[in-house]
């Protein structure tokens, strides 16, 4: 059960670790320091993720209740 444990936990560290991703421009596009802001992730990109690991770990799980059953 420990290392279970620290599976998920070395998982969900690695995972929202990235939140500080930055989309980046067209590679020189830009010739001006004023120009080339960094463009953060949209918000929704971080809920669609959150929403397939959710639904991912409830479908496992009822795979591993199922085949305990039969």
């Amino acid at each position: 059960m420990k290392s279970t444990n620290k599976k998920i936990l070395a998982t969900l560290v690695l995972t929202f670790s990235f939140f500080e991703l930055l989309a980046q421009g067209v590679p020189g596009g830009c010739n001006d320091a004023d120009d080339c802001e960094a463009v953060p992730l949209d918000n929704w990109l971080m809920v669609l993720f959150a929403t397939g690991l959710i639904f991912t770990t409830w479908y496992l799980h009822n795979k591993q209740k199922r085949e305990a059953i039969a």
